[in-house]
């Protein structure tokens, strides 16, 4: 039984505040033998004691470690570790998740080996120290940690140390006040560096995704036939004899006929795990690692609508539930998918119940494991045997490494696509070959967790601003996604895309604002909308942009970020701009020829292409309407009627944009 209060007790104070109780060699001894946590994990019972070396919590995959360091260090660290996961900054406050512990523990323990080089052996000592010994400690550990190389880990330990004071650890401002002024330098490099992860162009992600639907189609053809013989698997295994398992969960309950028949189609079920988690990071914003954590049960259709539930237990003891609005491709692999764990899961459940006795007790103890987590993406889709897995990060032998997955080469347009998006790099990684390296034509893409999420992000304001027309049937599910992400700003699993969403409207509204501001500067811009922006435009700048007197803008570039910063209602349709937003009452992209005398709508050269395609398209159907007998045209003469609007609202935003090459 775990007795975590009860170390609390013994090393912290927490009356409102929190302190570490001073380190004192009886009360590390009694506090060695308590035990922590006891769970079952992936192959072994797991036991963490306030004295181990590495501790493991329940629900979480990697350890905090605490070896290579004093006794006294280790004391603070493990004393830290309670703190930070149990009362977080103070009596009744949140407590931190594992990973932002481990990060912190990790720089502390890193800080308290730099410390004992100087013979210093506890966090304690540094609060007596005098300035001059202080200083020369922090100016050689800023040298020889090369943070002009790596500044990242300026911020890192910064972080890490803010709870030696929040926990009275230190107790003279002092030090606080000289690693402020030695690192935070170093975090605004970090700041000035940082490159957002590369979006997925368009095509790209339009090619995997169609990767995915068609191994999605793959495995619904075989299912019905799979899970028969899947099932007769597990109804045979009451009836094996014991020895058969002493090795292994492999069981040997088909035909030849039967099992060759599995060896041929088992690798459509193995691949449904790899890209039905592909599909569900692709249509939902999750991070990778939520994703991970879905169980069975997570497919929901209510109302011909369809969600995935994941469940959030981050920085509060309080299980929140949170639906992601998703498609109907997502809804129907992960159902899927919860049918091929549902076999498995039947499987363990029936050798546990007739074969524990001889099973191998890692076995046995993985079995019992993957009945207690159901964790959709954490079963092993064996031919005949049975085993789960502990997914704790993506990397190159994970089952869903991305780039064994996917080989697509990049087209000039999607080239282009990354310019424009300014993230035209093939690694943020810096320890990455190609770090910041440009994309060229013909370069394999390369694929990482957080460009799903950034380009889900990028996805939903595109949506908005009508630059999704070759995919949007895909992403339906958006707008109401939108909505989500904005009506669920108290989930911290949804900070961060807002803020992603946030800044991906802000740049590209200010790339539409930067097209409509230059063509309208060379005249080119079309609708009624257009030719008031013209007029407007040339009465802000007049003629002063060349003698540098303008009245409200000194150049086009200011009056470029102005706008952007203060058009709220902007959005996109594949043929202009609308500038009245969720206000306009049209919102009717096939038939265009409403908007062209709109005060509010502004074409410009790059929704030539559209208009051209309106103009010949338009042409075409009315000369096959004038083929039609006399009594079919007068049945459809209001179609006639729409054609014509059709055609003349492209005619006259062909003439307003093409008329400067005209008068040339």
């Amino acid at each position: 039984m775990s007795d975590t209060f009860t170390a609390i007790n013994h090393c912290l104070k927490v009356d409102g505040l929190i302190h570490l109780l001073p380190y004192d060699e009886k009360r590390v001894e009694l506090l060695s033998s308590i035990m922590l946590w006891n769970f079952i994990r992936l192959n072994k019972e797991q036991k963490t004691l306030f004295g181990d070396d590495s501790w493991l919590s329940e629900g979480n995959k990697l350890s905090v470690t605490f070896n290579g360091v004093g006794a006294e260090f280790q004391y603070q660290l493990k004393a830290l570790t309670l703190g930070m996961y149990t009362q977080g900054s103070g009596q009744g406050m949140d407590p931190l998740s594992w990973e932002t512990i481990r990060r912190n523990i990790s720089n502390l323990k890193r800080l308290a080996k730099w410390l004992e080089g100087y013979g210093i052996k506890s966090f304690s000592v540094l609060g007596s120290l005098p300035e001059l010994r202080l200083r020369n400690i922090i100016i050689e550990l800023v040298r020889v940690s090369n943070l002009q190389k790596h500044p990242s880990f300026a911020q890192s330990l910064l972080t890490a140390i803010y709870w030696l004071k929040r926990y009275s650890v230190i107790k003279n401002e002092l030090f606080f006040d000289l690693t402020n002024e030695y690192l935070m330098p170093y975090t605004l490099l970090k700041k000035q560096r940082r490159n957002k992860h590369s979006i997925i162009p368009i095509q790209v992600m339009k090619q995997a995704l169609k990767l995915c639907e068609v191994h999605l189609t793959a495995a619904e053809q075989i299912i019905d036939d799979w899970y028969l013989l899947q099932t007769q698997l597990n109804n045979s295994i009451s009836t094996l004899p014991k020895t058969g398992f002493k090795n292994s969960t492999h069981i040997d309950g088909l035909s030849n006929y039967e099992s060759s028949w599995l060896n041929e189609n088992h690798e459509a079920i193995k691949n449904l795990r790899k890209y039905t988690f592909v599909l569900v990071i692709s249509y939902t914003g999750m991070r990778y690692n939520e994703a991970l954590a879905l169980n069975d049960d997570a497919a929901i259709e209510r109302n011909g609508k369809y969600f995935i539930k994941s469940f959030l237990s981050k920085t509060t003891d309080e299980i929140q539930c949170l639906e992601w609005i998703t498609n109907e491709v997502t809804y129907r692999a992960v159902n899927l998918l919860s049918k091929v764990c549902s076999i498995y899961r039947q499987r363990a459940e029936l050798l546990l119940r007739h074969h524990s006795d001889v099973l191998p007790t890692k076995r046995a103890i993985n079995l019992e494991f993957g009945l207690k987590s159901k964790t959709l993406f954490g079963t092993i889709p064996h031919k005949k045997a049975c085993e789960f897995s502990l997914n704790t990060k993506l990397g190159k032998s994970s089952f869903n490494n991305f780039n064994k997955l996917f080989s697509i080469r990049l087209s000039q347009q999607d080239v282009s696509e990354l310019e424009r998006m300014d993230c035209n790099y093939q690694s943020v990684g810096s320890n990455h070959r190609n770090f910041k390296k440009p994309y060229a034509v013909g370069d394999l893409f390369n694929f990482t967790a957080h460009q799903f999420r950034h380009t889900f992000a990028w996805f939903i304001v595109a949506n908005r601003l009508g630059d999704l027309d070759d995919i949007k049937y895909q992403y339906k599910h958006l707008e109401n996604m939108m909505t989500l992400v904005y009506s669920q700003r108290g989930y911290e699993s949804m900070e961060e895309l807002i803020g992603l969403t946030d800044s991906f409207s802000e740049f590209m509204i200010s790339q539409a604002m930067e097209d409509m501001v230059i063509a309208a500067n060379d005249g080119r811009l079309a609708g009624k909308g257009g030719q008031n922006f013209i007029a407007k435009l040339s009465e802000i700048l007049a003629d002063d942009l060349t003698t540098g007197n303008a009245p409200h803008f000194k150049n086009m570039e200011e009056l470029i970020t102005f706008a952007a910063k203060h058009t709220n209602n902007f959005r996109g349709v594949s043929h202009g701009y609308c500038t009245k937003g969720g206000e306009c009452k049209v919102r009717n992209a096939a038939d265009p020829s409403h908007c062209v005398n709109c005060d509010s709508y502004i074409a410009t050269p790059r929704h030539l292409p559209h208009w051209l395609v309106v103009k010949k398209r338009c042409e075409s159907q009315l000369a096959t309407f004038e083929k039609f007998p006399v009594e079919i045209k007068q049945r459809f003469n209001a179609f006639s009627t729409a054609l014509n609007d059709n055609l003349e609202a492209a005619n006259i935003i062909i003439d307003q944009l093409t008329i400067k090459v005209k008068e040339a």
